[in-house]
């Protein structure tokens, strides 16, 4: 190769503006990182993107502005608008949340909308849930130090 082609090759990482993961996804533990990151029938572990569309796929842990899920799920999805269509979100922390015959179990968010939905814990029951299991854990340490 000469010297002129191999100043002319650009990094990978200036390259990487889409990414596509489709049926299998990609290495376990590997973390995405790109502008657009499409996902169909696949999963990854950590993404982080300016736009995350996913389709009947996972990931473990979502990060960008927007992200739209259609009949897969996230472990944890966080982002200023995250749509859910036909699919479930273990705990989403967004601005704006739009869930369309969708499971969430912990929403945070300034906004919840949409229709056919089931959220376990929005914001007020997280809280109370935790100040709960708090009181429970001191109360049941108190009582199994005493067993000495």
């Amino acid at each position: 190769m000469n010297e002129e082609v191999k100043a002319e090759v650009p990094e990978v990482e200036d390259v990487v503006e889409e990414v596509a993961v489709q049926e299998g996804g990609v290495e376990v533990g590997a973390d995405v990182t790109a502008e657009t990151v499409n996902i169909t029938q696949g999963g990854a572990q950590n993404v982080t993107a300016e736009k995350i569309y996913v389709e009947q796929g996972g990931i473990a842990r979502a990060e960008a502005k927007f992200i739209d899920v259609k009949d897969g799920g996230i472990a944890l999805a966080m982002g200023e608008n995250v749509t859910v269509t036909d699919g479930g979100v273990a705990a989403i922390l967004a601005d704006n949340v739009e869930l369309n015959d969708g499971v969430a179990v912990f929403v945070a968010a300034n906004q919840i909308g949409g229709e056919n939905t089931t959220v376990i814990f929005d914001m007020r029951a997280a809280i109370v849930f935790g100040v709960v299991l708090g009181v429970v854990a001191g109360l049941l340490s108190k009582v199994f130090k005493g067993k000495k």
